[in-house]
């Protein structure tokens, strides 16, 4: 085989020597304009800087003393600083003190275009003037704000004029070397690197070696050619050990599929080719139902095997038309390309949730598959890997909350619903700190007489001078679990009171406590309660436990012997929104339980609807259960009530929940005075 005799490139491109040095030129120039920008900027900081630290303290001395005329004439001192428009001062509660200067005029040409991309980070300065620190022994306080504002039109004039005779000078070299480097950098080096970043556009991630580089017949015996050689090879290559580390790498170890670096890998290549082609693809976030279930019951090596089952099925139903990842536990991803709609997407997502249902077999063992899916698109839901994995999480969970064999689109909703609740749990973490919950009393009265036989203790939040529902922050509290230390505070509080008030008005007025089913399903619960009582000296059927019936529901075993401790403690036990969670009567015979409370979903239906709240009043009044009738609104449902025998009421119709002192003032202030007038 003849050797091949090498031509070097550097003689090719002699000739061409001459023109690239305009090439140097410009980038020499672009560099010297980087270099005097940075400069610029960087001398403008430490001025501003400088200026700050200058009239820092006349102004707060001046803004201190409320003096106007020293203020006016500091910030007049400032304006005759180069490139600044204005100046003023504002007080901590934003009204102007002195104002110097006027805004700049919005002449909209190409020197205030620049200059606004330039310094737009500059423009304003700020710095916040506090209060004399000696002055009553008080640490310094903020008074006020000092705003600077310079004119990004004339800091861009200014650096134009140390660039403009340089850039004349490069413009007119480069317009002449243009015209005749061209044709011959398109010809020599252009064309042979375009060729070649299109081949490299084609390469395929996961066979980088599918598709090799193209050679040139003219440059088959120079440098180009030598290094298209030996990148083709280095492809080869590393295609062989990208696939034996990929396996190791990015491969899940259970099923085989991608995981989530190698997804996040794809996704962005893919989000890549979709900007490149202007079309649109869509994410599928799977997330398995039941899978617990499946391993407690059938344990994790068959349910190491439905995984891997799952997985298989999954590839076939995607087939070459996606990919199929796995991220972890019972999550799974399908990524489309080229999806056309939304409904295409919904189209498949429906499909995939059909075929999923066929029964996998596990030894002796037939299981039936279910899933919610959520699905984000791009570019309408995210631009990113992580967005678009991110929202089509969110949006599963907002399928699952709507059932098994659900799927949901991502809306804009749910992250601002995320962003509400993250900012709410802060809030709720500083509202337990700063003491910011308060409690409020709601009676619960005998129908017959009026008499005041308890109340229920209902948590509100005061923030800013206004109080926030609960409904608002108890779904927040109850997700994130904030609800265990606001619940154990509400009991804490609750045992306060009765102290106080066996000690003021030597009442025995039960109070009700709200616990959630977090704080029930707690292991300290019990012990809380039990130290609460001891602590503040309080009779144990003072306080009343309301549990709602989906909370006992749950786990009804263990519920029962906590509610077995609780009442042998002498505490009172309530189940609340009875009748709304299908608990099954036989157990609730069996639950060591001391009131019934209808829920007022059955109330609010009285005289017409009256057929479950006589159930529920029969059913309590055969078990010797106190009856409360919570939500009573009107005379009707009260006379309803009196008829049917049910003794406590509860409602807007005798009064809405009162703070303590207001509650005290109403029930426990009369009633202590007729006990010592008798």
């Amino acid at each position: 085989m003849t050797k091949t005799r090498f031509k070097s490139l550097t003689f090719k491109q002699t000739i061409l020597v001459v023109f690239t040095a305009l090439f140097f030129a410009i980038a020499i120039f672009m560099l010297e304009v980087f270099m005097v920008v940075k400069a610029g900027t960087a001398e403008l900081k430490q001025d501003q800087q400088e200026l700050l630290d200058s009239v820092e303290q006349p102004l707060e001395n001046a803004l201190w003393g409320i003096n106007v005329e020293l203020g006016t004439q500091t910030l007049e001192g400032v304006l005759k600083v180069d490139h600044v428009a204005s100046a003023e001062v504002l007080q901590d509660d934003n009204v102007l003190f002195v104002k110097a200067g006027e805004a700049r005029s919005n002449k909209g040409d190409f020197l205030e275009v620049i200059g606004n991309q330039l310094f737009a980070p500059y423009e304003q300065v700020t710095r916040p003037l506090m209060s004399p620190s000696g002055f009553d022994n008080r640490s310094p306080e903020l008074i006020g704000t000092l705003y600077i504002n310079y004119d990004p039109r004339e800091l861009a004039e200014s650096l134009f004029d140390q660039l403009k005779l340089s850039f004349f000078a490069t413009l007119a070299r480069a317009l002449f070397i243009t015209l005749v480097l061209s044709y011959i950098f398109h010809r020599f080096l252009t064309q042979p690197i375009a060729k070649i970043g299109e081949a490299i556009d084609q390469i395929d991630p996961e066979q980088p070696d599918n598709v090799l580089l193209p050679t040139f017949a003219s440059h088959n015996d120079d440098e180009l050619g030598l290094v298209t050689s030996k990148l083709n090879q280095i492809l080869v290559q590393f295609s062989q050990t990208q696939n034996k580390l990929r396996k190791m790498a990015t491969r899940d170890s259970l099923t085989g599929l991608p995981n989530r670096t190698l997804l996040l890998e794809t996704i962005a290549l893919a989000i890549q080719r979709a900007k490149h082609n202007q079309q649109q693809m869509a994410l599928f976030f799977i997330d398995l139902d039941r899978f617990k279930n499946i391993n407690d019951s059938l344990g994790h090596a068959l349910g190491d095997q439905f995984l891997i089952k799952v997985a298989g099925l999954l590839r076939r139903i995607v087939g070459n038309k996606g990919t199929v990842a796995r991220l972890g536990g019972d999550e799974f991803v399908i990524m489309q390309e080229h999806i056309r709609s939304a409904n295409e997407a919904a189209e498949f997502v429906g499909q995939l949730l059909k075929q999923l249902q066929s029964p996998i077999k596990l030894e002796e063992h037939a299981v039936h598959p279910a899933a919610s899916v959520g699905i984000s698109i791009f570019p309408d839901d995210g631009c990113t890997a992580d967005d678009l994995i991110r929202h089509a999480d969110m949006a599963m969970y907002s399928a699952k909350a709507a059932g098994s064999n659900q799927w949901a689109f991502f809306k804009q909703q749910m992250t601002e619903k995320a962003a509400v609740m993250l900012r709410t749990e802060a809030s709720l973490h500083d509202a337990i700190l700063n003491n910011e919950f308060l409690l409020h009393f709601q009676p619960k009265l005998d129908i017959r007489t009026g008499e005041l036989l308890g109340c229920e203790a209902l948590i509100r939040w005061q923030r800013d001078g206004r109080l926030i529902s609960p409904m608002t922050f108890i779904p927040v509290a109850e997700e994130t679990g904030i609800i265990i230390p606001i619940g154990r505070w509400v009991l804490e509080q609750s045992c306060k009171v009765l102290n106080r008030w066996q000690k003021q008005y030597q009442t025995s007025t039960i109070i009700a406590c709200n616990v959630s089913s977090k704080q029930f399903n707690s292991a300290s619960l019990v012990p809380d309660i039990k130290r609460l009582a001891m602590r503040y000296q309080i009779d144990p059927g003072l306080l009343e436990i309301e549990i709602t019936e989906t909370s006992l529901m749950n786990d009804i075993e263990p519920a029962i012997d906590k509610l077995h401790q609780l009442k042998s403690a002498g505490f009172g036990i309530a189940v609340d929104d009875f009748g709304t969670g299908y608990s099954s009567l036989s157990y609730l015979r069996h639950l060591p339980i001391t009131t019934l409370k209808i829920d007022r979903a059955f109330i609010s239906d009285l005289p017409e609807d009256s057929a479950i709240a006589s159930t529920i009043l029969m059913l309590g009044q055969q078990l010797g259960l106190n009856i409360v009738a919570e939500g009573i609104e009107n005379e009707a449902q009260e006379s309803w009530l009196k008829a049917h025998g049910c003794i406590i009421g509860q409602g807007f119709y005798y009064s809405k929940p009162l703070p303590v002192e207001e509650f005290e003032q109403r029930y426990l202030v009369p009633a202590a005075q007729r006990v010592s007038s008798e």
